[in-house]
């Protein structure tokens, strides 16, 4: 864990929380810091359906009164159709930035939002869906034989966060109950198309709380907890 990062991300989150209005923490470091305590993340990920470039202008001056050269790195309207906004931060004493994204929140017109120490994050179902969109992508297609294609960005991080909620906060067949049968028709196709080689080798790059991690177990764990769901569908 990059000491430095840390407290930079406890710096700007102490900022957001008073000044947000319809933004509030998702992805990854909301499940460490609020939910799962799993893994080292990096980014802040602040999510809204309203996506309000006032309301971002607003926080990004914000942000200015604990590191003035904040600067805007991309704008971009992603596959999933969402409007997103990168921002870096520099941080003391390391070479590395704070990446902040503000991102559309294209799955939930009103999601559910919890306060951590006055921080709006996501709640860690509506943050358990995302990771799914994240894994298989939010609109599929069928080609003419009625194959099933996804595009989702099939990242090691998503996949062991989808691990750890199926363990902490909901087994994965029993989310799945009650997600659209397109969804479950998602996640059965990444199922059967993934690379198990290239998940393994590229949970190595993670800053687990685990060191002792078996990516096997995991494998088998989320093979069988889509195994159920795929039994439940034929029944």
């Amino acid at each position: 864990m990059d000491k430095n990062i840390r407290q930079a991300q406890f710096d700007v989150l102490k900022i957001f929380a008073p000044h947000s209005k319809t933004f509030a923490l998702a992805g990854g470091t909301a499940l460490e810091l609020y939910y799962l305590h799993h893994r080292f993340s990096v980014d802040l990920d602040f999510f809204s359906p309203q996506y309000s470039f006032k309301e971002i202008d607003m926080l990004v001056c914000a942000f200015k009164g604990y590191a003035r050269k904040i600067k805007m790195e991309a704008e971009f309207v992603a596959s999933s159709h969402a409007r997103v906004r990168f921002y870096s931060i520099p941080v003391k004493k390391t070479s590395r930035v704070l990446k902040v994204d503000f991102v559309e929140d294209v799955l939930f017109e009103k999601p559910t939002v919890e306060k951590f120490d006055n921080v709006p994050v996501y709640s860690a179902k509506n943050i358990y869906r995302q990771k799914i969109s994240a894994i298989t992508g939010t609109r599929f297609k069928e080609d003419d034989l009625g194959r099933l294609h996804t595009h989702g960005r099939n990242q090691a991080r998503d996949i062991f966060d989808l691990y750890m909620l199926s363990k902490k906060i909901c087994p994965l067949h029993i989310f799945l109950r009650e997600q659209s049968r397109q969804v479950k028709r998602g996640i059965i196709h990444w199922y059967r198309t993934f690379s198990r080689q290239d998940v393994s080798l590229a949970l190595l790059d993670l800053d687990m709380y685990d060191v002792k991690f078996d990516a096997k177990k995991m494998i088998i764990y989320l093979e069988d907890e889509i195994k159920k769901t795929i039994k439940e569908e034929l029944e």
